[in-house]
């Protein structure tokens, strides 16, 4: 065995070198928590209900030039790459989730879910 001394603020201090009592540990496996089947499913879905998403509804989309962007006015209009009547894309952070049609309700704009995007 070999004697090293280290020093610090307090003065110096002797530790050995004891390799010998070292030992392994075994650790018991650890188990699946057990949860009534459903119950904690839904507790945990429970929890989700209120948690706020943005939800992006995409009419149609172009690109334009700066310039002609900088030159858009009140009652300009801008093509987009969609037909009328077509359905809208609906996603939700950047992943589509269903399909709809734009109707009018109340002087405001929504959407009528015609599909369900499939996985």
């Amino acid at each position: 065995m070999e004697d090293k001394t280290i020093t610090d603020q307090n003065g110096p201090a002797q530790f050995t070198d004891d390799t010998e009592s070292i030992k392994s540990v075994k650790f018991s496996p650890l188990e699946p928590v057990k949860t009534i089947a459903g119950e904690g499913n839904s507790k945990n879905m429970d929890m989700l209900m209120d948690v706020h998403i943005p939800v992006l509804v995409e009419l149609g989309k172009t690109e334009m030039l700066m310039r002609d962007v900088m030159a858009l006015t009140p009652g300009s209009i801008i093509e987009l790459d969609s037909l009328a009547g077509e359905p809208v894309k609906i996603s939700v952070r950047g992943k589509i989730i269903a399909f709809g049609e734009v109707v009018v309700v109340d002087e405001n704009f929504g959407v009528k879910i015609t599909r369900i995007a499939s996985a």
